[in-house]
C-alpha cells in the first residue's frame, strides 16, 4: 500500500546517510535506487560565505557582516554576555560592581583564547563594575561616618 505525501518524485539526501548518498523518493516511498552525493570543488581562489558551508556551526548573528550580530549577544562567549550585561546591572545595583570587574577579566580571557568576539562587552563590565565599586564604597563609607 502506498500513501501519497505531495513530496515530488526525485533524487533526495539518504535518510541513513544524507550526508553521503542520494535516495530516489517515487513520490510514495523510497525504492533501493541509491547513488553517491556528489562533491562539488569550489573554483580555485573562491571562498564559500560561513553561512553556506554544510554544517557550519554559525547561526544569525555570529558575524559582524550580519546586522543581527550587534544587537543580539551571539558569537560570543558566556563570561563577556554576563559581563555586559551584569556591568549594565551594576549601574543600578552597585554591589554586583566586583562580579562585572571578575566577569570582565573573565570574558577577555575567554575572548583571547577563543579568538571569538566579546571583547568590548568585557571592557564595558570592568569599566562600569570598577564605577559602581567605587559608588558603593563612597556610599558605605558614608553610612559608616553617620550623619554630620
Amino acid at each position: 500500500m502506498t500513501i501519497a505525501t505531495g513530496v515530488a518524485a526525485g533524487w533526495y539526501g539518504d535518510p541513513q546517510e544524507p550526508n553521503w548518498t542520494l535516495r530516489y523518493w517515487n513520490g510514495s516511498v523510497w525504492t533501493e535506487h541509491v547513488a553517491p552525493r556528489v562533491q562539488v570543488a569550489p573554483p580555485p581562489g573562491y571562498s564559500f560565505p560561513a553561512q553556506a558551508l554544510p554544517g557550519h556551526m554559525h547561526g544569525a548573528g555570529q558575524e559582524p557582516t550580519d546586522p543581527l550580530h550587534w544587537v543580539v549577544p551571539t558569537g560570543r562567549s558566556w563570561q563577556t554576555i554576563a559581563a555586559g550585561y551584569v556591568g549594565l546591572i551594576s549601574l543600578l545595583a552597585f554591589p554586583l560592581g566586583p562580579v562585572a570587574i571578575v566577569l570582565g577579566v573573565l570574558g577577555l580571557r575567554a575572548a583571547g583564547r577563543q579568538g571569538s568576539h566579546g571583547r568590548v562587552r568585557a571592557i564595558f563590565g570592568i569599566v562600569s563594575g570598577c564605577f559602581a565599586t567605587f559608588i558603593a564604597v563612597v556610599i558605605v563609607i558614608n553610612l559608616a561616618n553617620g550623619p554630620g
